[in-house]
């Protein structure tokens, strides 16, 4: 799986960096989301089947999906390259975003730490 961002929890609040040209295709140079927030944290082991709607702004192509994509009524920014799983993390007051898909170094460490940061609050 590509490492496509940095994680981290910093006062209550998770923050998402995507790393290289990922913060220029997906226009984002990072994500904050209040812990607060946070109503799931899930492995999505089949990104590649998860409806994405239509993309505004950002890219799709080449087996990369960076930005933000529209699928039914909803707001989902997607940062994934590659093959493999990826953190998906819920937002319940859809803001900035409704749903968080990531590549990220060890999903399954990702998902620990997002998961006990999130139960903390």
């Amino acid at each position: 799986m590509s490492d496509r961002n940095t994680l981290s929890v910093d006062n209550d609040v998770l923050v998402v960096i995507p790393r290289g040209l990922d913060k220029f295709w997906g226009f984002r140079r990072r994500i904050t989301v209040p812990l607060s927030a946070i109503s799931g944290v899930a492995i999505e082991h089949r990104p590649h089947d998860v409806p994405i709607g239509w993309r505004g702004p950002g890219l799709d192509g080449f087996g990369k999906l960076v930005g933000t994509f529209h699928p039914s009524g909803e707001r989902h920014y997607w940062n994934f390259s590659g093959k493999g799983s990826v953190l998906r993390v819920d937002i319940e007051d859809g803001k900035p975003f409704d749903r968080l898909y990531l590549s990220v170094a060890d999903v399954a460490d990702a998902y620990r730490m997002v998961r006990e940061a999130a139960h903390r609050v």
